[in-house]
């Protein structure tokens, strides 16, 4: 046991260390998009929460975590707001039938989402996601509204569009930079329904810039005169409920550092309890390639699965490992100035370090991911691999 000695001592020592420096590292930015009230990281609404009193001062807010038919069944609202900010909004038919009858008398329903359920098919209305290295700029249609130059957003917010939406029923309010609905309105009796394609307009992140904070505010400028607001915390919650068994541990430091302690003291263990035995040497088995049957079943999965967001972000993350040991590039944080960098360090032309760039700004952050946006993502990888083959490898 005496040969352990300094081996223990070392590895405690380098423990105690790795657990100091776990305790006193500065915590990381959260870029989750959980669109909650009580959220403060970037894709939170705490902001929006707590100031909406500014553009609807008369307005009395409170919040709602029950599902939309619960909130509003047997209940007389007048001049009240139903606000649903969230990544996707499964409302079932009977939740929509409960909002119709709610705004017909005087309500309206204003809802942010890229994903609206199965409502979409009833509505006539679908949504589709534009990634252009142009960026993202979006206007109203009311001349009362409308600005001179167009508003631009980053990290992709703004690039959700309707590319299908029945013209006799809706109106649009907002459109982009290629004219494509984004802000639309329907007319339900006495009351409206107010759809715009992106949650990413009311997040904190979205309402500290100044003009971000501004599209925002005249949006929501059409809700003006309700006296009640309905702050939906439905959806957003149901997008954040966690199924991790270690949940409550990593939830509370004491308990964190508790678990992190009984672990320690099982390596410690387990190093005094080992004994120098002669194990019996397995037989190698012959080695066989397998390569092939291997990415024949990985097809398959991806094939089967039909995940392009996660097929998507393994290309990229694949793409970056490629950058960082080919060219020497940091992608820690991409941002508008990589694509020069990448431009200036490859060879590639100005298009094709835009068009890249953009999908790896927008790419993680979208919610889902069609089959036409994944083939454009690898047509432009590949292309990026054959002008730097026939270029000639540039370390610089």
């Amino acid at each position: 046991m005496k040969g352990y000695k300094t081996y223990l001592i070392i590895g405690s020592i380098l423990v105690i260390f790795y657990l100091v420096a776990q305790y006193n590292k500065p915590t990381p930015t959260n870029w989750a998009p959980t669109y909650a009230v009580k959220d403060k990281i970037p894709y939170g609404t705490y902001i929006l929460y707590h100031r909406i009193k500014d553009i609807l001062p008369k307005a009395n807010v409170k919040q709602s975590k029950t599902a939309i038919y619960n909130t509003l069944k047997d209940k007389n609202f007048n001049k009240t707001v139903y606000l649903i900010i969230t990544q996707r909004a499964e409302i079932s038919k009977t939740d929509f039938d409960q909002l119709v009858n709610y705004m017909k008398v005087g309500n309206d329903v204003f809802i942010a989402s890229y994903d609206l359920g199965k409502i979409e098919k009833n509505l006539k209305l679908q949504a589709a996601s534009a990634m252009s290295a142009e960026g993202s700029t979006l206007n109203f249609t009311n001349p009362n509204l409308k600005t001179e130059a167009n508003y631009g957003f980053e990290r992709g917010i703004g690039s959700q569009f309707y590319n299908k939406l029945d013209t006799n029923k809706a109106t649009v309010l907002g459109v982009n930079g290629n004219g494509k609905p984004n802000f639309i309105r329907y007319s339900y009796g006495k009351g409206y329904l107010y759809l715009i394609a992106e949650p990413g307009f009311y997040t904190n992140f979205n309402l500290l810039n100044k003009y971000g904070a501004e599209y925002a505010a005249k949006t929501l400028s059409y809700l003006q005169g309700n006296t009640q607001v309905i702050f939906d915390e439905y959806f957003s919650q149901q997008e954040n409920v966690t199924t991790d068994v270690l949940r409550v541990f990593f939830k509370h430091p004491e308990l964190k550092f508790a678990y992190y302690l009984s672990i320690f003291s099982l390596i410690i263990f387990v190093l005094y309890d080992i004994k120098r035995r002669q194990r019996i040497i397995p037989i190698a088995d012959p080695l066989t390639n397998s390569s092939l049957a291997f990415v024949n079943v990985v097809g398959s999965v991806y094939y089967n699965e039909r995940n392009n967001l996660d097929l998507a972000l393994k290309k990229i993350n694949y793409f970056m490992e490629h950058l960082r040991s080919r060219y020497y590039l940091k992608t820690n944080d991409i941002d508008s100035e990589f694509a020069q960098l990448l431009m200036d360090k490859t060879g590639i032309n100005e298009t094709l370090s835009k068009t890249l760039t953009k999908h790896f700004i927008q790419t993680p952050t979208m919610g889902n991911l069609s089959d036409t946006q994944l083939i454009n993502l690898n047509e432009s990888i590949e292309q990026f691999y054959k002008i730097t083959q026939s270029n000639g490898t540039r370390t610089v």
